[in-house]
């Protein structure tokens, strides 16, 4: 299976040019930044492989885009979380249900990484949390590629790159094949614990992307009503329904940033849509905002 490039276009918001690569509009079921870190495993040959395991929360993007890789390759699918609450077993919703939906057997653990690794073996193939490793670049290389093509179309003399991280693999790779400046911030821990999970893949710091910072800690799953607001003024003036979860941090740091960089924006859209379904009910039952 290959992927046909994605759209690059282009938007206005508060006044300033942004263009967004489109990477949500991937493909109908295998997009957005998971699908650029599992593009290894979907077309390479593994001829020994029936199962593959992972492990993370138990709303992850990457649990659901394994779920969907499992099903094109004819693989079993099994997950580690550390934690299933009653009520989302009694209500599946979100990348949980969708996940079920394609095949996935779910386990609840609280060594999760350490149970995972318990099945390596010659026909199993072990998935880091959220894709965190070495073989993700071949997937983000193929975006990079496609990035500097659609710069050179749209005839971009200065641009830079921001996108949310959680594990940063995406965008530590990019700043890796990219000949301009790639800026991320950390949607999950601190810098420093975005930093560490680089080093987990390569220490090399000359291609650390740069890290933006904010006076304002946003702890990772937990709903805030400044972050929904400027979630739903960029769906409204822009048109796109962007990640609930990662997204509106991003945006919320990099707009404290803005003012100090220059050259022309390009934002990447890096998927997880169906996330939202889960955290606009979370939304609607604290604060009663759904719009």
């Amino acid at each position: 299976m290959t992927f046909t490039q994605s759209p690059f276009e282009n938007y206005r918001f508060r006044d300033r040019d942004i263009f967004v690569k489109r990477d949500d509009l991937l493909h109908v079921d295998f997009s957005g930044n998971k699908a650029r870190k599992f593009h290894y495993f979907l077309n390479q040959e593994f001829p020994h492989v029936n199962k593959v395991v992972s492990y993370g929360s138990n709303q992850s993007n990457a649990m659901y885009s394994l779920s969907v890789l499992a099903r094109m390759r004819g693989w079993e699918f099994l997950y580690f979380s550390d934690h299933i609450s009653d009520f989302l077993k009694q209500n599946p919703v979100g990348n949980f249900k969708y996940a079920l939906g394609n095949g996935m057997q779910i386990r609840e653990s609280k060594n999760r990484q350490n149970d995972a690794y318990m099945y390596k073996d010659k026909n199993t193939l072990i998935i880091e949390e959220g894709g965190r490793q070495q073989e993700a670049e071949f997937g983000i290389k193929i975006l990079a590629d496609e990035l500097i093509q659609d710069i050179k179309n749209a005839n971009i003399e200065n641009p830079y790159l921001f996108l949310p991280s959680g594990t940063g693999t995406t965008a530590l790779f990019l700043q890796k094949h990219l000949p301009f400046k790639v800026f991320t911030c950390s949607c999950v821990g601190s810098d420093e614990y975005l930093q560490e999970q680089w080093k987990m893949i390569d220490d090399d710091e000359s291609i650390f992307p740069t890290i933006l910072s904010s006076p304002t800690k946003y702890h990772y799953g937990k709903l805030y009503k400044e972050l929904y607001e400027l979630w739903y003024e960029l769906k409204l003036k822009m048109g796109i329904t962007f990640d609930l979860m990662y997204d509106p941090v991003g945006w919320q740091k990099f707009l404290l940033h803005v003012d100090k960089i220059e050259g022309t924006l390009i934002f990447i859209h890096q998927g997880g849509i169906k996330g939202n379904e889960s955290m606009l009910q979370r939304y609607e039952r604290k604060y009663g905002i759904i719009k």
